[in-house]
């Protein structure tokens, strides 16, 4: 006869499996019916665009990047506006080349120095004043927009690379009523180091499902920063990005401004890709703690109940597997063993099915076996790292994210 506590711990493994599947599929119902709804009516006529590119040293196969927007099948102008430091040469030999090899592009060039991105406020510390970064993507974005000319302002990170229908896709969606800002879903497609492979890993199998279902909950209340576009009016309407250049969780604020408008963050269809080079431990650790850590100071704060409620049922399912295979470890039970393996069954099958259908790009074979650690290490390491300390490591610098998303520098 069982025992009481081990016919807790069998019934408590087969529950958890069974919320983990049912997690599961009702994500991807909501990502099947997301995907296969109509698009919004395309604008008449198309609006112009004006493509404003922040470009950081040693971006990752930049030169790619660049080629794919050029292939952007947009029945409208597209005026690219490619935004350097002035004393990055390297970058700027890129984009040199770029432009002989494309020379019907309609581009715009701009050259930021290194003290136009970052500026000071008085705070207080143990010597009385501390340095307060400005994010160096804000304020270059901010020096480009007077040369921006389009209707629509599609901002674009260094390391996407866009798909030929993207803006088709993407734009829409900003000319239905209460919109402000349109963006999508990212794909990370490097896999060439184990680090890099294991960040792609977690996107992959998470980012689609969560995003997507979160859309269904509520309007997003942060934006993916990858790619986003405002039309003119309505980034005029709610101030631009001035002021943002303080905090450094700019994908949150900006949605929070939005959203203060009384406008509407939409989470649309577009799929992009990410080249996200990692080559060693040390700066796989150092950008999984920013992610996490940076939404924790900046964003949960400021969340209302309802909201953190909405935030939790998204990513409720994340430490299931974790937490089945400690149970296996733990008591060694046929329950255990069988939920777990149900578990990362469901895992892969549902990480299969969105690269599939609505990814459409193929982890590398190889890579497969590393998603057993994706979806039972994962986790762990993330609610270990939101247990650290609030210093994170960003350009170069050392940083002190404070409560609200403002920053100091450490010296």
């Amino acid at each position: 006869m069982q025992q009481p506590k081990a016919t807790f711990l069998d019934r408590l493994s087969y529950a958890l499996a069974a919320l983990f599947a049912l997690d599961r599929l009702l994500k991807l119902i909501a990502v099947r019916h997301f995907f296969h709804r109509p698009l919004p009516p395309t604008p008449q006529p198309w609006p112009t665009v004006s493509l404003l590119q922040p470009i950081t040293r040693d971006a990752s196969d930049l030169p790619n990047a660049l080629r794919t927007r050029t292939k952007l099948d947009y029945p409208a102008t597209i005026q690219h506006v490619l935004i350097c430091d002035a004393s990055d040469e390297e970058s700027q030999a890129i984009v040199s080349s770029f432009l002989t090899e494309f020379p019907a592009l309609q581009v715009k060039v701009i050259l930021v120095s290194l003290e136009d991105t970052f500026a000071t406020s008085d705070t207080t510390d143990t010597s009385d004043t501390t340095d307060t970064l400005v994010a160096t993507k804000i304020k270059k974005i901010q020096a480009a927009l007077p040369s921006a000319t389009g209707e629509v302002l599609c901002f674009v990170d260094d390391d996407v690379s866009l798909r030929p229908h993207s803006l088709n896709m993407l734009i829409p969606y900003l000319f239905q009523p209460g919109v402000g800002v349109a963006f999508g879903l990212p794909c990370f497609t490097n896999w060439q180091t184990i680090w890099s492979s294991l960040v792609s890993g977690l996107i992959n199998a998470h980012m689609v499902l969560s995003f997507v279902a979160l859309s269904y909950l509520a309007d997003p209340f942060r934006i993916n920063g990858h790619i986003f576009a405002f039309r003119r009016s309505v980034f005029l309407e709610i101030g631009g990005l001035d002021g943002l250049e303080q905090y450094i969780d700019d994908e949150y604020e900006i949605a929070r401004r939005v959203r203060m408008h009384h406008l509407r963050t939409i989470q649309t269809p577009l799929v992009y890709d990410i080249d996200n080079a990692l080559p060693t431990r040390k700066d796989y650790s150092k950008q999984f703690k920013r992610w996490f850590v940076m939404p924790r100071q900046a964003m949960m704060p400021s969340l209302t109940p309802a909201e953190r409620v909405v935030a939790s049922l998204s990513s409720i399912s994340l430490p299931i597997p974790s937490v089945i295979a400690m149970l296996t470890l733990l008591t060694r039970r046929r329950a255990a063993i069988v939920a777990l393996g149900t578990t990362l069954t469901l895992f892969g099958t549902a990480y299969a099915l969105c690269e599939k259908q609505y990814l459409l790009r193929t982890t590398p074979r190889h890579r497969w076996l590393l998603l057993p650690i994706v979806a039972l290490w994962s986790p762990v390491q993330i609610i270990w790292t939101l247990l650290l300390n609030n210093e994170v490591e960003w350009r170069g610098q050392r940083l002190r994210l404070l409560r609200g998303g403002k920053v100091e520098i450490v010296k």
